[in-house]
């Protein structure tokens, strides 16, 4: 099992670090949470990024208190402050996975492209429920070989837009490249987004809740499996099988 350094990104508001750190310790990693000032004192740039670092994390949660909008703060922070280029990480075989308001720091960045954002969900409020998610194509690393999976969502902003004036050449190109990678198994719409290398995954869902079978809201009513391994696990465990792939 590798042993490869992850970093955790920490910043006012976000949540989870602690959940994201244990399904990457389970899955052989050696976890590190890093808050925006300490990465600032440390003189993590991206060079430093790509030499310590295999893995980088972007929790969710109410990042900064969301005061521009969903991880806006936040991605301004990654790209003027630390100076990163998630692609360029990448591109040197660096793996990233953001979920919740940290899919929506990266869409900010560019990461996956200038034409694509998450609004708020037709009650204005954060919707917290559970999910059955369809991973789509081979391409992304973080899905490889994962059937339906089922993951909890806590978050304001659900719903994938699209630039209307961009609408149909961005959506052929996520189609035709095959960049959508995770779907509503209810009515198809995107989840999550993989970047060209298959190494970037942001998603909507969050899968550092649901690590352990008994995070599961109706774990109760079939007990036996109580000790089994939430479906979430499967994503860090496939960022290990790709770390230690020759």
């Amino acid at each position: 099992m590798s042993k490869y350094r992850a970093l955790i990104l920490s910043a006012p508001g976000t949540r989870g670090e602690r959940h994201f750190e244990h399904g990457l310790r389970s899955a052989g990693f050696d976890p590190e949470i890093l808050s925006v000032p300490e990465v600032v004192e440390y003189r993590i740039d991206l060079d430093q990024l790509c030499l310590k670092y295999k893995v980088l994390v972007i929790p969710g949660g109410n990042s900064y208190s969301s005061v521009l909008g969903g991880g806006k703060v936040l991605s301004l922070k990654i790209r003027h402050l630390f100076r990163w280029n998630l692609q360029k990480f990448a591109e040197r075989g660096g793996l990233v996975l953001g979920a919740g308001t940290g899919f929506q720091a990266m869409l900010h960045l560019g990461v996956f492209g200038d034409d694509y954002t998450l609004r708020s969900n037709e009650t204005a409020g954060t919707i917290a429920k559970w999910v059955r998610a369809v991973p789509t194509g081979n391409r992304c690393v973080w899905l490889k070989g994962l059937g339906t999976i089922e993951l909890p969502l806590n978050m304001r902003d659900t719903g994938f837009v699209i630039e209307a004036g961009t609408l149909v050449e961005a959506k052929g190109r996520l189609d035709r490249l095959g960049l959508a990678c995770l779907k509503s198994a209810e009515d198809e719409s995107v989840l999550g987004l993989c970047d060209i290398t298959g190494r970037i995954l942001g998603m909507i869902p969050n899968p550092e809740f649901f690590l352990n079978w008994t995070n599961a809201e109706d774990w109760f009513l079939n007990p036996t499996r109580a000790a089994a391994p939430g479906q979430g696990r499967a994503i860090f465990e496939n960022a290990a099988k790709y770390c230690d792939q020759p």
